[in-house]
Order: structure tokens, then C-alpha cells, then sequence
């Protein structure tokens, strides 16, 4: 039972040093006085600039992608640019094998020159024909017969035989349709390239975003208006976007893409990137505004005058991530609770605190339960003691 006595001595002590540290050093005042009030954070009503934007989200592209496909198919020889580089529009990306593009070539030319010799051939007797029959040396019909040998020779077609195949030689070399840095490559040297394309090409010196905005955003923007982008995977800092098409009616999903560019000279903005945009729908300067947190579902809030929270309808306007617009039910200088309204009633006596004041007063708190604790543990003891067997009694 001595033992008992002591674990509650030790137990009293430890709540009395409890209270003691709560209540600094030993001022019988403070343990006396207790505050008055519901423990309350406040702010002012004050004038302010307010505004209502809406965030909409999409990935950026490059201002230009576009996937080259060879006009020939062939076996490729050489593949000329990496992955990386940037190309010129007409600079040849890779070359197609035109060794037996070559041999048909100089068959159609070796046909072609012949006809043409024969051509030369056939004029210098058709010439001679006509001045002859100028003279009335010869019948008009010998005259037409010769202009016919000319005709009939087919030195047109067999022009544009040697052409159709000097341009598919030409087309065996690979170039590309725009400037820009190669994206990918889709071919290796021996590959059979046909009617898949060899490369990708992407001009990112700008690139767009497409955002989908709903009707009521949409009347806000206008071409040519500036919007902040946020892109994390590459700034903190917002990039400025630009307004460059605005669509005349809703895609499938009902809403309007709008197609926003932004600058990109050092290409630190990859296609593919996540990026946000803030659309601005209204902005209000000198609006009362005051905290989301001090206006209810009910809008209500509380006004502080002499230590006594008020109940006040409120009317509301704009929000933004923080503050509220209040159109009316407030003048400017009054005081609203931000925190701790959800205990108050109208009429109720407050006291206004700062965050750190709460979170002391929260910290006595559980200083003072921890004591208590304390104390049941020792009881808890004491009766396990007691109700324990005669045999193990005795031992101890």
C-alpha cells in the first residue's frame, strides 16, 4: 500500500507541475483569471483589387510538326541528320538508292536521242518539202506527208519519259518540308522506305497551346490579348501567351478551342508539356474585400464590435483563391472573424487571438491532458495491485 500511496503522490505532483509551467512562475493571478471569450482570428474589411479568372489546362505543341514521306520508295542508302538537328526547308534528310533508276534513265535518254536525231532529220525534210512545193515542185500531198514524218515521231513523249524518271531520282533524295529540329527519325540505312514516313520535323522557335474554354470565357478574349501561360517543367515564372485564333463554333465537346502561342527562341518549352493558362473574366479595383474563410454557406459572417461577434447577411461578388468581393452588408474598416466562426452564436463574447496565441492556447490543452493521463495510469496500477491474487500480494 506504501507503494500505492507513492505512484499517487508522484501522479499529484505531475499535474501540479503541469499547471505550475502553464502558468508561469508561480503568479497566483494567472492561475485565477481565465479568459472571457471565444478564442477568434480577425481581419479588416479593406478595399482591394479582386479578380475573377478561371484556369484552363492542355499540352503544347510545336507551332509546326510535320512528318516527311518520300514521293519515291527505294531502298535507303544514308541517313544525313540526327535526332536534334535542326534542318532547312529543301535540306535532304536522307537518300533512297537509285541504281536502277539510273540504268532506265540512260535507256529513255539513249531513246530519247536517237528520236531527236531523227527529229532534226525529218524538220530539215519537211523544210525542204515546203520550199518546194512554194515553187510547185512538188504536190501538196508530199508536202503534208513530210510535215506528217515530224508529227509522228513522238519526240514530246519521249521527253517526258526522260523527265518522269530524272524526277523520280530526284525524289530519291529525301528532303525536308520545313524548318525546324528533327524530332524523330524513322529509318535506318538498308530499311525499304515507301509510303511511311522517314522523319519528323517540329518548329518549337513558337509553339500553341489549345485551350478549351466554355461560353461565358470565351467573350472575354479577344485576338491579340496577352495571357499569362504557366509551364513548372520548365519556369516558375509565367510565360507570355498570345491569343492567336478564336474559333466561330464548338467542337464536339461543346466548348471553344482557343489557340494560344508563345515565343520560344531558346527552345526551353518541349511539345508535349502540361501547361495552365489564366483567363481573366473580370477584374474590380477598390472592391471591399475580405477573406473566403469569414463568409459561411449561408453567407454570413460575424462582426466584431467591443468584444461581441454580430451575425451580418452579406451579398458577394467576385472570388479568387482567397479573398471575396463583398458587394454589400459591410463597410470598409469593420472587423469579420476568419477563424473560429464556426463556434461563435450571434451575440457570443470573443477574444481576438493570432494564430500563434491558438496554437499555445491548443498546447496547454494538451499539457494539461497529458497529466491527466498521467494520473488514471497510476489509479489503472493501483487496482491491478489490488486485485490481484493473495500469493502474488504476499510476494511483494
Amino acid at each position: 500500500m506504501k507503494k500505492t500511496a507513492g505512484k499517487r503522490i508522484l501522479a499529484s505532483l505531475a499535474l501540479l507541475l503541469s499547471v505550475t509551467m502553464l502558468g508561469g512562475c508561480g503568479s497566483e493571478d494567472a492561475a485565477t483569471e481565465q479568459p472571457v471569450g471565444t478564442a477568434v482570428e480577425v481581419a479588416a474589411v479593406a478595399p482591394g483589387t479582386i479578380t475573377d479568372a478561371t484556369v484552363v489546362r492542355g499540352n503544347v505543341s510545336a507551332i509546326e510538326d510535320v512528318y516527311v514521306v518520300p514521293k519515291a520508295s527505294g531502298v535507303v542508302r544514308s541517313v544525313n541528320v540526327n535526332v536534334g538537328d535542326y534542318v532547312s526547308n529543301g535540306q535532304v534528310l536522307c537518300q533512297l538508292d537509285t541504281i536502277d533508276l539510273q540504268t532506265t534513265l540512260a535507256l529513255v535518254q539513249t531513246q530519247y536521242n536517237t528520236l531527236y536525231t531523227n527529229y532534226q532529220e525529218a524538220v530539215k525534210n519537211r523544210d525542204r518539202y515546203a520550199a518546194l512545193y512554194a515553187e510547185g515542185a512538188v504536190s501538196l500531198y508530199q508536202y503534208e506527208q513530210a510535215q506528217t514524218a515530224v508529227n509522228n515521231l513522238g519526240l514530246d513523249a519521249a521527253r517526258l519519259q526522260v523527265q518522269q524518271v530524272q524526277d523520280q531520282i530526284n525524289n530519291c533524295a529525301v528532303k525536308s518540308t520545313a524548318n525546324g529540329l528533327v524530332a524523330e527519325i524513322n529509318v535506318n540505312p538498308g530499311d525499304m522506305a515507301g509510303s511511311s514516313y522517314v522523319a519528323r520535323v517540329v518548329d518549337i522557335d513558337k509553339v500553341k497551346l489549345v485551350a478549351n474554354v466554355t461560353e461565358n470565357m470565351l467573350s472575354a478574349m479577344q485576338l491579340g490579348m496577352e495571357l499569362p501561360v504557366h509551364i513548372d517543367a520548365v519556369s516558375s515564372e509565367p510565360f507570355v501567351g498570345v491569343v492567336t485564333e478564336i474559333p466561330v463554333a464548338a467542337n464536339m465537346t461543346m466548348t471553344y478551342p482557343v489557340e494560344i502561342t508563345v515565343d520560344n527562341p531558346d527552345h526551353l518549352i518541349m511539345a508535349g508539356m502540361f501547361a495552365e493558362v489564366d483567363v481573366v473574366k473580370a477584374e474590380a479595383a477598390d472592391a471591399l474585400i475580405i477573406p473566403k474563410t469569414a463568409v459561411n454557406n449561408n453567407n454570413e459572417v460575424y462582426v466584431v464590435v467591443d468584444g461581441i461577434a454580430y451575425v451580418r447577411p452579406v451579398e458577394t461578388g467576385m472570388s479568387d483563391d482567397d479573398y471575396v468581393e463583398i458587394v454589400s452588408g459591410l463597410e470598409e474598416g469593420e472587423t469579420v472573424v476568419t477563424v473560429g466562426a464556426y463556434l461563435l452564436s450571434d451575440g457570443a463574447a470573443v477574444r481576438i487571438v493570432e494564430g500563434a496565441d491558438a496554437a499555445d492556447g491548443e498546447n496547454a490543452d494538451n499539457a494539461e491532458n497529458d497529466a491527466d493521463d498521467a494520473a488514471d495510469a497510476a489509479d489503472n496500477e493501483d487496482n491491478a495491485g489490488e486485485e490481484a491474487p493473495d500469493g502474488v500480494a504476499d510476494a511483494q
